[in-house]
């Protein structure tokens, strides 16, 4: 009787055994992972596009790597110039640029009480061509040439969305340049009190407190009243609603994405991103697409993908 009864609990173990070990080791050898490349000023929505996905996909292994190393299969970019057909783009979200200085500027008197249009931004901080420097009397001096212009390098930083909308090259900014992420201009311009530069909302303001960080000041810009009067208010959420349902002059949107190459998986986080992790871009101080824009990225993915699966 004993060793019938060790038999069948034995029986009953190698069954167990049987039933769980196959489960695990296909779960664990079907579990698909996916690369993240995030450059530092968007690491923070990125991350929680992550984390949510991987909640109800957690079958799915997405694992961030450095941006500097090698080409993963989503890559965080901000907008392109057409024609770069190297990998799809899905847009994802936007991000706004400001110009901005310290209250230690020198000039920050003189800057508070004027308002820059277009031509007075430009004079700011853009170089004059030659032809400019021909026509202009020599002897006349630029009202801004006590301020050092800090600008930076690279595909992800502001300066190419910046320097496009006011129709110029990068080349063509006045002042100093400044290697790696942009967060290293307000760096600079708190450490040199001439110093002026131009950064995205998440940069310029506290996502905690939404308030403009300590120090900053945004320059004051030639626009409509009323929208004057909400940056002047210093607050990011009004900010987004501002530029979220206007046009404002004088301020640059700029799209971000992800670079990748054909795969379903891939395409699906990008769908969920598109149709739902939308909500999280004003937590981290970037604006949400448009309808338009939400409209072209899904016809995008079932166009691109559709034969991926």
């Amino acid at each position: 009787m004993t060793t019938n009864i060790k038999f069948f609990f034995r029986y009953i173990f190698i069954i167990v055994l049987l039933a769980v070990f196959p489960s695990t080791y296909a779960a664990d050898k079907s579990q698909e992972v996916i690369t993240v490349a995030i450059p530092k000023f968007g690491s923070g929505l990125v991350e929680t596009w992550i984390k949510k996905y991987k909640e109800a996909h957690p079958e799915l292994q997405l694992r961030i790597v450095d941006v500097n190393k090698g080409k993963a299969d989503l890559e965080f970019v901000s907008e392109t110039p057409e024609g770069n057909n190297e990998r799809h783009i899905t847009y994802v979200g936007r991000y706004a640029l400001l110009p901005v200085t310290t209250t230690e500027n020198p000039l920050y008197e003189k800057l508070s009480r004027k308002r820059l249009d277009e031509k007075e931004l430009k004079d700011l901080f853009f170089q004059k061509d030659i032809l400019q420097k021909v026509g202009n009397d020599r002897k006349e001096i630029s009202p801004y040439e006590e301020l050092t212009v800090y600008s930076g390098i690279g595909r992800i930083s502001g300066a190419n969305a910046f320097a496009s909308y006011f129709g110029y090259q990068v080349s063509q900014f006045r002042g100093k340049r400044i290697v790696g992420d942009d967060l290293y201009l307000l760096t600079a311009i708190n450490k040199d009190h001439t110093g002026v530069t131009f950064n995205n909302l998440a940069y310029i303001f506290d996502l905690q407190n939404r308030k403009l960080k300590p120090r900053l000041f945004l320059i004051p810009l030639d626009i409509k009243k009323e929208q004057r009067e909400v940056l002047d208010n210093g607050n990011l959420d009004e900010t987004l609603q501002l530029l979220e349902n206007n046009d404002v002059a004088l301020i640059p949107l700029s799209k971000v994405g992800f670079a990748y190459s054909d795969r379903a998986s891939v395409a699906d986080f990008l769908r969920w991103i598109v149709n739902e992790g939308q909500q999280y871009n004003h937590r981290f101080g970037f604006l949400t697409l448009d309808e338009k824009s939400v409209r072209k990225e899904q016809k995008q993915l079932e166009g691109n993908l559709l034969t991926g699966r």
